[in-house]
């Protein structure tokens, strides 16, 4: 299952329809709880896969700081890798993949989200451009 956290709503409703068309579940995350509960599979009625992607939006601020972190230390968990900052091995087996984006001009924020453990960052024209084939590999 594909989570997705973005500061758009409009945003956040094309990667919904997308992964919808592709038959691909997903669900937003819109804060740290929300994320936790998806990580960890709670049941609250709706549909409760294990969790392969992880979509974040830089653009919301420190909020997708946290975001990540906690996508990545749980994917680590998993894995059984090391979750110190920094140290994930990015070909781990068994977490769901972190992947940022944000705007081309956020620099300093892709390569913060790097440092902490996204697997992938990418500025949010590639983005939409492979979204498409982002939710078919990361999201099933």
């Amino acid at each position: 299952m594909l989570i997705y956290s973005c500061s758009d709503l409009i945003f956040a409703t094309k990667i919904r329809s997308t992964a919808e068309v592709l038959q691909i579940e997903s669900r937003p995350a819109r804060n740290l709880d929300m994320l936790r509960a998806r990580l960890h599979q709670v049941d609250d009625g709706k549909v409760n896969q294990p969790v392969t992607g992880v979509m974040i939006d830089l653009e919301l601020g420190e909020q997708a700081f946290e975001l990540i972190k906690l996508a990545a230390q749980h994917a680590a968990k998993v894995s059984g890798a090391d979750s110190e900052e920094g140290s994930r091995d990015s070909s781990r087996e068994g977490g769901p993949t972190v992947i940022a984006f944000a705007p081309h001009v956020m620099t300093e924020a892709m390569a913060g989200a790097e440092r902490i453990g996204a697997d992938l960052v990418m500025a949010r024209g590639s983005f939409t451009n492979q979204l498409p084939e982002l939710i078919k590999q990361y999201g099933s």
